[in-house]
């Protein structure tokens, strides 16, 4: 029987989950099934409540004892870096907390050679003393088998003390992964799983509750999760003690793992689904944004999570280690997020007592919403062209996002190359930087010379943007963009030609007193293979009729045109998007016809100064393929997908982007394109590899592979990643 069937039925009938179902589940390709179960077992459980917290990380020094190989934390004594806050620091870092609206101080370190067993009872004792209300939640198993050690006590004598003193709970870090077939190799000097266990069932002995974590995404493969995810579950039916369950996904850098790039955000969202349903005995299932980013944080949402942490301030951890949300959020930004997964937030202490009432939100008026019968009619149709506008809206705001990938795929899977995500690596260059034609030549040369030695992959087309960088910016001239193309195209006949600003090729017509036809005729007649809506500019301020005729001018010169829809959205607030003129839009794109041409693709972006999170983006690619059929790729451009995560991650490459997790999940709702790529700016291998291990292809365009073999090489990547994530080397 099909595993999500036999879950399925398993969930419904109330049977608990077995370790091969969970294997399975991890095993299986159909990550939006698995999250549709999850999100119902979610809500069964939660509602739509999603809980968070004012906190404060304190870290109270990263001077440690151990050389975890996985930790770009800690330091030695003397190291660059190193620092060890005394107790008076730590104290008025509470202080500040409290001043904040905090509730807790989360405090855990590095295992500092140097202080006594007494100096961290101390500074439990006098955060406590200073501010009686604040929960402190403090000390790892390794802390604290590390303090036991120290003071020659057993781990229940630590505790006892430690409680007397202030220490309300346990926060879970150190378990990393229990299995040691994976332990050793990685921390081998922490305390053992076993040992990892046995702290926390003394601690719920004593009356303390603690959190529990699993480190993924690094040498581990699936049945080491699954192993990890019994032994915590056996021990929450033994004492029922865990507050939360915590995914971590693997921070790469500036570590001796060896691995340079980030988890998968189809593995990141399959680990919360898969927890969420084998962890029958927990409430609690927190998507961490500070180790997953915002991004994949609000989209677990959806998969299972129903907690996201909190503010937080002040994490140096996995900051240090390559993490790119940033260190802090504040109470507003994590409502807004939440607000706008159309989900509730709630306030809650660390011991996930409600503080105040969820905060509910008319998310659509009465004369938006969709009736059961009107809605059952829309799923049940067999041909969607016939939806209306009206229709879409509704369902952009009233249907989940696992409904949307239902009605999307319906459509894509009418596409001869259904599971495939194309990639079109170019040499892009911004005319507006240009001194010299053959500046741009010599540079599109040597952009392929280096992409050649470097990732044997040969750009397939050379962009030119026109997009001005500033309002007040001149036109460039047309004689010397005809002149652009023919050189590029007689220096570079094997590669299409293509100019990226639609809105800008329009004004210079109108500058230059003549008709877009007749420039376009020039253009071609240099060479010009495509004309692209751009990336930089918005297209709002011109109607759906002028964009219309703009396409239809250029295909009736055999131009092959790239379209765009923008999804505009207040900037500020949890404000909804405003579909409609998005809809309108893609049903203008749509009916752009001349003869057997038509708009080949259409990027999906967001118009400039709007707040759009990916769970609306996904929407909007899902509202986009349905619209568009079958027969127009849908492009999610592959920076101008829009994210929340706002930093560049420490010791990452500069063209590691936390767009590639969103961009390739893009493909289970309909996206089949990231568009034109420039290999200078974007890792397109960190991209590649995103989209196969969600099980699709990601196919290059033609003519930009130098080695076929390497390409191939990434290729298998795609049934290795499903049992060891990250430890597989492709050779490109």
């Amino acid at each position: 029987m099909d595993v999500i069937k036999r879950v399925s039925e398993k969930i419904n009938a109330g049977i608990r989950l077995s370790e091969q179902d969970a294997l399975e589940l991890f095993e299986s390709p159909d990550l939006l099934d698995i999250g549709r179960l999850a999100d119902q077992v979610n809500r069964e459980k939660n509602n739509d409540v999603v809980f968070y917290n004012i906190n404060r990380h304190i870290n109270p020094t990263n001077i440690c004892a151990l050389s975890c190989k996985f930790c770009a934390y800690s330091r030695k004594p003397g190291d660059e870096g190193a620092y060890a806050y005394s107790i008076d620091e730590m104290v008025k870092k509470a202080g500040e907390a409290v001043e904040q609206g905090a509730t807790e101080v989360h405090m855990v370190g590095g295992l500092h050679p140097r202080w006594k067993y007494d100096y961290y009872k101390d500074m439990i004792a006098a955060v406590k003393t200073a501010y009686p209300a604040i929960h402190i939640k403090a000390f790892t198993a390794v802390e604290l088998d590390w303090l036991a050690r120290k003071a020659r006590k057993s781990i229940k004598q630590i505790l006892e003390e430690l409680n007397a003193v202030g220490l309300g709970s346990m926060p879970g870090g150190g378990a990393e992964i229990f299995h040691p077939e994976v332990r050793d190799v990685i921390c081998d000097t922490k305390v053992s799983g076993e040992a990892w266990i046995e702290t926390h069932r003394i601690a719920h002995g004593l009356g303390m509750l603690s959190n529990c974590t699993m480190l993924y995404g690094h040498i581990e493969n699936y049945s080491h999760r699954v192993d990890h995810m019994r032994r915590l579950r056996e021990l929450q039916d033994e004492t029922n003690g865990f507050n939360a369950f915590i995914p971590l996904s693997f921070q790469p850098f500036q570590n001796e793992m060896g691995i340079n790039q980030y988890t998968f955000g189809y593995d990141d969202l399959k680990t919360i689904a898969v927890a969420r349903l084998y962890l029958d005995n927990f409430k609690h299932i927190k998507a961490y944004w500070i180790m997953l980013g915002q991004d994949i944080a609000q989209l677990a949402l959806h998969f299972g999570a129903n907690d996201l942490d909190g503010t937080v301030v002040e994490e140096k951890i996995s900051r240090n280690a390559g993490g790119r949300a940033g260190m802090a959020m504040s109470k507003t930004a994590i409502e807004v997020m939440v607000h706008k997964a159309r989900r509730f937030p709630c306030e809650r202490d660390t011991l996930y007592n409600r503080i105040g009432t969820p905060k509910f939100k008319d998310f659509v008026t009465s004369d938006q919403k969709i009736t059961d019968e009107s809605f059952g009619q829309i799923l049940n149709r067999t041909s969607y062209d016939q939806l209306s506008q009206v229709d879409l809206k509704s369902l952009a705001l009233n249907a989940d996002l696992f409904t949307l990938h239902k009605l999307a795929d319906a459509v894509a899977g009418e596409r001869d190359c259904f599971g495939e995500m194309r990639v079109t690596p170019a040499s892009i260059i911004n005319i507006n930087t240009l001194e010299s034609i053959g500046q741009a030549v010599t540079g599109v040369h040597d952009s392929i010379q280096q992409n050649i030695a470097a990732l044997k992959i040969v750009p397939s087309m050379v962009q030119i943007e026109l997009s001005a960088k500033a309002k007040d910016q001149a036109l460039p001239e047309f004689d010397f963009l005809v002149e652009l193309v023919w050189a590029l195209k007689h220096s570079f006949p094997d590669k299409d030609v293509a100019i990226s600003g639609m809105k800008t090729l329009w004004k210079i017509a109108q500058s230059s007193e003549t008709d877009v036809k007749s420039l376009l005729k020039q253009l071609k007649s240099a060479g010009l293979d495509q004309i692209h809506s751009s990336d930089l500019e918005s297209e709002t301020d011109i109607t759906h009729a002028e964009i219309s005729s703009l396409h239809l001018q250029a295909l009736a010169t055999d131009v092959a045109t790239i379209g765009k829809a923008e999804l505009s959205a207040p900037a500020k607030g949890a404000g909804e998007p405003l579909w409609d003129g998005f809809i309108q839009r893609l049903f203008a794109l749509r009916e752009v016809s001349f003869g057997l041409l038509r708009v080949s693709a259409v990027k999906i972006t967001t118009s400039p100064g709007s707040f759009v999170t990916p769970v609306e983006y996904m929407k909007a690619i899902a509202i986009a393929r349905i619209i568009l059929r079958a027969d127009t790729h849908v492009i999610a451009p592959a920076r101008a997908v829009p994210v929340m995560s706002p930093v560049q991650g420490l010791g990452a490459s500069e063209k590691q982007h936390p767009a590639e997790k969103i961009a390739a999940l893009t493909s289970h709702f309909g996206a089949s394109s990231l568009g034109p790529v420039d290999l200078t700016t974007f890792d397109i291998i960190a991209a590649i590899k995103q989209i196969r291990s969600t099980g699709y292809q990601a196919t290059l365009d033609s003519a930009s592979v130098a080695q076929p073999a390497a390409v191939e090489n990434i290729g298998s990547f795609t049934n290795e990643i499903r049992h060891i994530p990250h430890s597989i080397e492709t050779g490109l």
